[in-house]
């Protein structure tokens, strides 16, 4: 059965039949909520309250993105809204128009400095590291970014660019030994 005939079920009564979504989708939104909020407890519990908010708004689903992609947009919006609540402070490095795009590159494609690579991501904002994550890692198009994050795909592609810069920032200037 094709996800859009379970959601009409679900919503003509079939409450049980959420369960498949639960499956198939709790990793992936662990993974971003984990991602933002890295007390696992916490992102346990923001996970839970992602796929009860989901279910709340089954009805607005309208198939405009994978309902993956829908998930991941309320379970982003969910750890944001919790973080903003927490009033976490993450590190801040200026952007430095100075730089090109090749000096970036050559920093962050040297394998030699992997393990300082880790440790700058680490450093990032949450949500920076989510979009690392999304675009690197799991390979997910701009667009599917952009609509997780709510905003603009080109947003993104700009958010990318500064992102690598800071990481150039972090590795270069020793913040990450």
């Amino acid at each position: 059965m094709d996800e859009q005939r379970l959601i009409a079920r679900i919503l003509d009564g079939h409450e049980s039949d959420y369960g498949y979504f639960l499956e198939r989708y709790g990793g992936e939104v662990f993974a971003i909520v984990s991602r933002l909020v890295p007390n696992r407890e916490d992102a346990e519990e923001l996970t839970q309250d992602t796929f009860v908010r989901a279910y709340r708004r089954l009805e607005t689903f309208s198939c405009r993105s994978s309902f993956s992609t829908w998930v991941c947009r309320i379970a982003y919006t969910t750890s944001v809204s919790w973080l903003r609540k927490k009033r976490i402070k993450y590190l801040s490095i200026e952007d430095k128009p100075y730089l090109s795009d090749r000096e970036v590159d050559e920093v962050l494609d040297d394998e030699s400095r992997l393990v300082d690579l880790q440790r700058a991501i680490a450093l990032l904002k949450p949500d920076e590291q989510l979009i690392l994550e999304l675009f690197y890692f799991e390979s997910r198009p701009l667009a599917d970014i952009a609509y997780i994050l709510d905003v603009e795909p080109g947003t993104i592609a700009t958010r990318l660019h500064r992102i690598r810069r800071k990481l150039y920032s972090l590795m270069k200037h020793g913040t990450t030994h």
